[in-house]
């Protein structure tokens, strides 16, 4: 604890939250009793849960030091990324905007595809043109024996239980599913189907991205893995922050539908950046993405599983 209320890079993220805090009061009249709940919940609790249960973990993979005009190059594929998420998914969607609008279901296909393309093969392709790195550099070339262990096992089973309480009893996505509004055999059909999709839609390509590449080659280029930890949670957040302030806030809470630019950044640091610390902290200890994917997949299973049965046509 004392190591970490020392680090620079905790104290600049707690000391930038604060003043994000108080600007989205002031000014925007934001709520702050949901950032702040967030905060207590998924950033310290999760995140403490996550560190207990897997601090002793066998870290599969070590780090490459720091590349010739690294910071450049992460750098670029930063801009990248935030500019597909700003303006690049949209204009794949009006390309295939016909195949979108005709089939639920190839429009899923579709979004899949590009999202693997643009978030894991071209970042991956970089590196590995750029400076020869290979799958073990990302945590994918993990041996069938180095997953199933007893350790990955009780930080699988620990968080799959953190993750269920709070996505059935106090997330609004699982909502559905208390009302009764969907069968037993939709769940029993539906729920392992959706897990192994969300494996790759939100697991490999969030966690392949903003883990094993920008939280890891941060941490390097920082010498912290804490700058890693700090550094990577803030971009995430803020790589969303103009496709929120272009394109309105949608379902996100409390933003309404055409939330400022001060409202959208703030959101993005007080709200999203926190949400991926204790995935965080799971893959600096054990540097395996697939377990990292494994967990991911759980927090998006209950709030998406309405969506999935009605698309999929299971009944």
């Amino acid at each position: 604890m004392k190591r970490l209320l020392r680090n620079q890079y905790f104290l600049s993220y707690s000391i930038l939250y604060i003043i994000i805090l108080a600007l989205m009061a002031f000014l925007e009249h934001f709520p702050v009793s949901q950032p702040i709940a967030v905060l207590l919940i998924v950033g310290v609790l999760f995140s403490l849960i996550a560190y207990k249960v897997s601090k002793s973990s066998v870290t599969l993979s070590f780090s490459r030091p720091v590349q010739k005009l690294e910071w450049l190059v992460i750098t670029s594929l930063l801009v990248y990324i935030t500019y597909t998420l700003t303006c690049g998914i949209v204009q794949i969607k009006s390309l295939f905007s016909p195949l979108f609008n005709e089939n639920e279901q190839i429009r899923e296909i579709i979004t899949l595809s590009y999202k693997l393309l643009l978030f894991v093969i071209i970042p991956f392709f970089v590196y590995k043109f750029a400076y020869q790195f290979h799958l073990k550099d990302f945590g994918l070339h993990v041996k069938v024996k180095e997953f199933f262990t007893k350790k990955n096992a009780v930080i699988l089973i620990v968080m799959f239980l953190v993750l269920f309480v709070f996505q059935f009893f106090l997330g609004n996505g699982a909502k559905p599913i208390r009302e009764g509004l969907i069968s037993n055999k939709q769940l029993m059909i539906g729920l392992p189907l959706l897990y192994i999709w969300l494996l790759f839609e939100v697991g490999l390509v969030e966690e392949f991205f903003f883990r094993s590449l920008v939280q890891s080659r941060l941490a390097v280029l920082t010498q912290s893995e804490l700058g890693g930890i700090f550094l990577s949670g803030i971009l995430f957040g803020l790589a969303h922050a103009p496709g929120i302030y272009m394109r309105g806030g949608g379902t996100l809470d409390n933003l309404g539908p055409n939330p400022s630019l001060i409202m959208s950044v703030g959101y993005s640091i007080l709200v999203l950046s926190v949400a991926g610390f204790f995935l965080s902290i799971i893959w600096s200890k054990t540097r395996n993405l697939w377990l990292v994917m494994a967990i991911h997949a759980f927090i998006d299973l209950l709030p998406g599983i309405h969506e999935f049965v009605n698309t999929w046509k299971i009944y």
